[in-house]
């Protein structure tokens, strides 16, 4: 009995340590995100452990969270694409926020365990995701490490970003026309750019569903405001020309 236990634990020790060094070829991914910002690869490998972190793949029109999830996890995309999509009673869909590289996706959801979710989180291409423990990022342990404390103001700070853009999402879609929910949309990421030439992220039917309006009307107004030089565009790129 001793015999298969001590080949167990061998077994186990080898599981683990392959484990570890498959995770250390996504290091240089992860260190790049604001969740772990100014972490060295040795505090990296503790938290990791710590946090019970594996990567997952998801395939293009994969649901990472779904509509009634209860989540418990934090999901940090180290590539690929993920849209945060709303979708009513009768199946029309709202994009939310479009997710890339180093975004981390709902995490204003994860917090309360009793909370479901209300959002779906679709991965729109091949992507590759860090899954994590919430419950043991959000809490000290024992040793009350100095990088576990710099990775839960990290996690304040990344809230804190989420709700500044949750508020200019109510911004652009609480205008009552087209038209001016187009500008202030416009106007915002010209804001964002320091610019009055940019490229932004959504193409014409997701624009359309993140601003909750019919593309066919979104495309007639938008026409109408380059006749009118207001604004000048091709394909996903902008420019803001003149003043109203």
């Amino acid at each position: 009995m001793f015999l298969v236990y001590t080949i167990f634990n061998n077994i186990s020790v080898v599981i683990t340590t392959k484990k570890e060094k498959s995770m250390e070829k996504y290091y240089h991914k992860i260190k790049n995100s604001p969740l772990f910002y100014g972490m060295t690869d040795f505090e990296l490998e503790k938290m990791l452990k710590c946090f019970n972190a594996y990567v997952k793949k998801y395939e293009a029109g994969d649901m990472i969270i779904r509509q009634g999830d209860v989540i418990s996890k934090i999901f940090l995309i180290l590539d690929g694409e993920v849209n945060i999509e709303k979708e009513t009673y009768w199946g029309r869909r709202m994009i939310i926020q479009k997710l890339y590289q180093n975004n981390n996706i709902g995490l204003s959801l994860v917090a309360s365990s009793s909370v479901e979710s209300n959002i779906n989180a679709l991965s729109v291409s091949d992507s590759l995701v860090l899954v994590l423990n919430y419950e043991k990022c959000s809490r000290m342990c024992q040793n009350a490490c100095s990088h576990h404390a710099g990775l839960i103001r990290n996690l304040f700070n990344i809230i804190s970003k989420e709700n500044i853009e949750l508020i200019e999402k109510i911004e652009n879609i609480s205008q009552k026309t087209i038209r001016d929910k187009l500008l202030t949309y416009l106007s915002n990421e010209s804001i964002k750019n320091k610019s009055n030439s940019f490229e932004i992220q959504f193409n014409r039917q997701e624009l359309a569903d993140y601003l909750n309006i019919d593309r066919s009307a979104m495309s007639f107004e938008l026409s109408k405001l380059k006749n009118e030089g207001l604004i000048d565009y091709n394909k996903n790129k902008f420019v803001l020309k003149a003043q109203l």
